[in-house]
């Protein structure tokens, strides 16, 4: 290959990235301008309600399916709100507090499952559902950033971090999914009454399982832990509760122990609900959508109990 031919292969490999960078820039450019203006619906809209409220609330529920499921807002506070987010673990959670301003008073309910803290394969992959703000949102990035879930070629192309979002953004741009202004983000789940067969019969089946002798904290998981205890550390005037919310049946209970442990040696205030219907005796199952998550009617009876639990802190 000549010299002539190798400045040409190489003009135009240039060219191509420059055009390409180019389109990318106003493709990104376009997709914030439109994703900004979108306020309902998980694929950004809950999180833009969120980062425009979080500091003017009083009460504030992060976690997974279960906390967006579980905590009735209405039952605790007219300036509350719930960041809950389905298939979110603790990464999604620690990065989205460190968002919070340090200094507004505030009670904050963080809710944990003992799945991510003893689960080995949990890498923390949940944080990628904050990709739509890298480069947008200095504590998102600088987190998405250490948490190496960001691949190099997006530190370059900014719009693939819309990948798998741009769908349900553009769908909700056009027709939003709710209210937004009446939002306070619970999402309570109704059970039909074609749904109740099934899930008595889900409520039935045997789970037992091996239970291990000797957890393994999942570190991953445990750092993030640690990133909210040093934010507690370096905030002033709030209050940090973390819970694990009722489940129907729990075959093994050494996880919530040693979680327990943890929270403890941490000096982090957790209260442990797992068996809350059990011990109480009042496990109906008009109360659960599924083994994990409860119905409607469910959390309610779980929001009233922790209201009580929690009144204290209202006052």
């Amino acid at each position: 290959m000549n010299s002539k031919t190798l400045k040409n292969i190489l003009k135009i490999i240039l060219l191509t990235v420059v055009i390409s960078f180019t389109i990318d820039k106003i493709v990104f450019l376009g997709l914030n301008t439109i994703s900004d203006k979108v306020m309902t619906g998980q694929s950004i809209g809950k999180l833009n309600q969120f980062l425009a409220i979080k500091d003017s609330t009083n009460f504030l529920v992060f976690g997974n399916s279960r906390a967006n499921h579980h905590i009735d807002m209405d039952l605790f506070s007219t300036k509350g709100y719930n960041m809950g987010v389905d298939g979110t673990g603790i990464a999604y959670s620690s990065t989205l507090i460190n968002t919070l301003n340090k200094n507004k008073p505030q009670l904050i309910l963080v809710h944990i499952d003992t799945k991510n803290f003893f689960d080995n394969s949990y890498e923390g992959s949940d944080i990628r559902g904050l990709k739509t703000k890298f480069n947008r949102n200095e504590n998102i990035t600088k987190a998405l950033n250490k948490s190496k879930q960001i691949s190099p070629i997006q530190h370059f192309y900014y719009s693939i971090n819309y990948n798998g979002n741009a769908i349900g953004i553009l769908k909700n741009y056009f027709k939003p999914s709710y209210n937004y202004k009446t939002y306070n983000g619970y999402d309570p789940i109704k059970v039909s009454e074609s749904q109740k067969s099934m899930r008595d019969a889900l409520l039935l089946k045997d789970n037992s399982v091996n239970c291990l002798n000797n957890y393994q904290v999942n570190t991953i998981a445990l750092e993030y832990l640690r990133t909210i205890k040093s934010y507690i550390e370096n905030s002033k005037n709030k209050t940090f509760i973390f819970i694990t919310s009722p489940s129907y049946n729990d075959p093994c209970e050494g996880d919530n122990k040693v979680l327990n442990d943890i929270m403890k040696q941490l000096g982090l205030t957790y209260i442990d609900y797992t068996n809350l219907y059990k011990e109480n005796k009042i496990n109906n199952s008009s109360y659960w959508k599924d083994k994990t998550h409860l119905s409607e009617k469910g959390a309610k009876v779980f929001s009233e109990f922790l209201q009580k639990e929690l009144k204290n802190y209202f006052n």
